[in-house]
């Protein structure tokens, strides 16, 4: 049933020498985003590409990862590759996994319009379960469209609301059946009180939309704030200055952060606005929740932590902060940035001593793993050292 090619961005790059004309270099530069399997399904009678990408991580790992499904696969895979990627690596939203699902020749139109609830259950029964039973996944899934894809995943939302927890749709195309789809959203909210779902949607302008396709939207988003339950978290972004073609780009990175807003580290302006927000028993609560969703640790985060600290520091809670910088690197003993920023609060405070100490554990720690902040760390070290000895 399964077979794997790796699938490669190509980026090819050219190089000349322009003033002497004496050489020209071409190289390709081949970037792997992931893999490209084939299913048979028996629900559409057809074989199907199936484009998927892997956290950085997960070969190494045991974890199970949320898995985000993109429409229109063969024109989305690698922009919504790219966006899971930057925002992972500055937790805006957690390590996912990302299945496109390319439309094969001709069936586009067929699959999400004409026969869209045949499509529906070859995504639910077979796609879905493929995608189970061969990575290590979580419960949690989310659902990408643009277009006449992004009035299906609307459609989806409505009629089967349990299949995935966050709904993002560009440009969605509902002028087509507008009226059908919002009697649908009208007897949903009045059969679930609780609908504990996450939805975006975005628009562009009138003259790149269409009159029509505006009219509707304007009608949906009406319907959503006088009906939808206040469970329904939900957003809908009008895009300036873009075309229907370029909205899926923004959406992408948009929605992604909007619909994993409870996976984000909170932050905090002052020692007030934390004290507001219920402090370390409400940020341990806030992690607590976020494991038991995700599937993450419900350890507060080394960063998460030095910037809470840092912040206390420039409040003039100096005594809190360095209590929770020393916090911070008794859960994360093997950080050498932990210890480089104890150096750096006792330093602020006029205690170069044990500024010294602490410096001095960072650069035994950074050279030990051959760290490339060594240099940096060692830097310090030396600038401490020379003021003690004046």
């Amino acid at each position: 049933m399964k077979m794997t090619t790796k699938l490669f961005g190509l980026l090819t790059l050219f190089f000349f020498t322009s003033i002497q004309a004496q050489q020209k270099i071409s190289t390709p530069i081949n970037v792997e985003i992931g893999s490209h399997y084939k299913i048979q399904s028996s629900i559409l009678k057809e074989e199907r590409n199936l484009l998927i990408h892997l956290p950085e991580e997960y070969l190494e790992s045991k974890k199970k990862y949320p898995v985000i499904y993109v429409l229109d696969g063969d024109s989305h895979f690698q922009h919504a590759s790219n966006a899971a990627t930057i925002l992972q690596e500055n937790e805006r939203m957690p390590e996912s996994i990302i299945v496109a699902i390319p439309n094969n020749q001709g069936t586009r139109g067929r699959d999400l319009a004409r026969e869209r609830d045949k499509f529906k259950q070859f995504i639910k029964e077979e796609v879905i379960s493929f995608v189970d039973k061969n990575y290590r996944t979580t419960k949690h899934k989310t659902i990408f469209g643009h277009s006449m894809a992004g009035a299906f995943v609307l459609n989806y939302l409505a009629t089967e609301p349990a299949l995935f927890d966050n709904y993002i749709a560009a440009s969605p195309v509902i002028q087509i059946f507008d009226s059908e789809l919002l009697m649908k959203f009208d007897d949903l909210f009045k059969k679930e009180e609780t609908l504990s779902k996450s939805l975006y949607f975005t628009l562009t302008g009138i003259a790149a939309e269409g009159e029509r396709a505006t009219e509707a939207l304007t009608k949906f988003v009406s319907l959503l704030e006088k009906k939808a339950p206040k469970s329904l978290v939900w957003k809908y972004d009008y895009i300036d200055n873009q075309v229907h073609m370029t909205t899926p780009y923004l959406t992408m990175y948009q929605g992604f952060s909007m619909v994993y807003n409870d996976f984000q580290a909170p932050r905090f302006v002052s020692f007030k606005s934390y004290q507001d927000r219920g402090g370390m028993n409400s940020l341990k609560t806030y992690y607590l929740q976020r494991a038991n969703k995700y599937q993450t640790s419900e350890q507060i985060p080394e960063n998460t932590l030095r910037r809470l600290a840092n912040m206390m520091l420039d409040d003039n809670q100096s005594t809190l902060a360095i209590n929770l910088f020393k916090e911070n690197i008794k859960n994360y003993p093997e950080s050498a940035i932990a210890y480089n920023s104890l150096a750096r609060a006792y330093e602020d405070l006029n205690d170069d001593k044990n500024a010294l100490k602490a410096y001095q554990s960072a650069v035994n720690l950074a050279t030990k793993q051959a760290s490339p902040n060594s240099g940096y760390f060692s830097r310090q070290l030396k600038r401490v050292q020379k003021k003690l000895e004046n």
